[in-house]
């Protein structure tokens, strides 16, 4: 008696496990790939099941890796199973109900790029073994892709392909309804990266950094050419006749001359020369440097 109530347990117990699976649907089935410039791909599965469930069993034709869940409903438990060549994800749930039935699975694939001559192609290939009411299928290209060139055929399949762009990628849509349990999804999209885009941009920086660069060199430049003119127009206005006159010899020779020489150039007497060279020297405009006992040589200060 007590290894028949056993059995017929175990039974029951078994019924409902697969009755569990079978009548498992989902409402809902949206699968979003965005194509990343190292050629890696993040995938985001989302899930709304018609029925409340307990466990699933989610099967991949590629290897996966950071897997990540999203719920609305109590718990779930999802785990990835390596196959080797190919990933499965292995899902516990509690607390799933009639309101509160959605599930998302984001994760990363390598696998499903593969480069073409110039071009790349982006396979997804996913099978489906619960019935689906309604699916979409989204793939975004690289943020500076382009799709491929091709005269003969669309660069994407199925050919009943729709194309937006959120201003940033180029995107390729499908929608789907009533999907049977053993139907496949796959799509593919060929896209190229355009060889001389990032070259052009960065000769583009290049030489914009260049040209500012030597604009504000040569303003700077001019602005201190500017000030110390400025500067010396200011000095100069001060100056009487005879002082400018000792300033434009001293400017003429380079900034710095023998005072015989000024004697000789301004046709003032030694004596009108010596007190003038004084009077600058004390105000800052020359400097006086001997070069014997009896003659010096003055200097035009340059920032005077």
């Amino acid at each position: 008696m007590d290894r028949s109530l056993f059995f017929l347990i175990f039974m029951i117990s078994i019924f409902l496990l697969i009755w569990n699976v079978r009548s498992a649907s989902l409402e809902y089935y949206g699968i979003e790939d965005t194509i990343n410039e190292d050629m890696s791909v993040l995938n985001v599965i989302t899930l709304k099941f018609k029925t409340p469930i307990t466990s699933l069993d989610y099967s991949l034709n590629f290897k996966i890796y950071d897997l990540n869940v999203t719920y609305d409903f109590d718990y779930a438990d999802c785990r990835i199973v390596d196959l080797g060549s190919r990933s499965d994800i292995s899902c516990d749930f509690k607390g799933m109900d009639s309101k509160r039935r959605m599930l998302t699975l984001s994760f990363y694939t390598k696998s499903g790029v593969k480069k073409s001559g110039r071009n790349y192609q982006f396979v997804a290939d996913y099978g489906i073994s619960l019935p689906v009411d309604r699916a979409f299928i989204l793939i975004k290209l690289p943020s500076n892709g382009v799709l491929a060139e091709d005269k003969t055929t669309r660069p994407y399949y199925p050919r009943d392909g729709k194309l937006m762009t959120d201003g940033k990628r180029i995107m390729v849509y499908w929608e789907r309804e009533n999907l049977t349990s053993g139907d496949t999804l796959q799509f593919s999209v060929l896209y190229t990266l355009p060889i001389f885009s990032n070259f052009i941009y960065n000769v583009v920086i290049i030489t914009s950094t260049f040209i500012v660069v030597v604009v504000m060199v040569a303003l700077t430049l001019y602005l201190r050419g500017r000030t110390e003119s400025s500067k010396e127009e200011v000095v100069k206005s001060v100056l009487n006749p005879d002082e400018k006159t000792i300033v434009n010899i001293l400017t003429s020779h380079g900034g710095k001359v023998s005072q015989k020489v000024i004697v000789r150039e301004s046709d003032f007497s030694k004596a009108k020369v010596s007190r003038l060279v004084k009077s600058l020297k004390e105000r800052g405009i020359v400097d006086i440097e001997p070069i014997s006992g009896r003659e010096n040589r003055i200097i035009l200060k340059k920032n005077f």
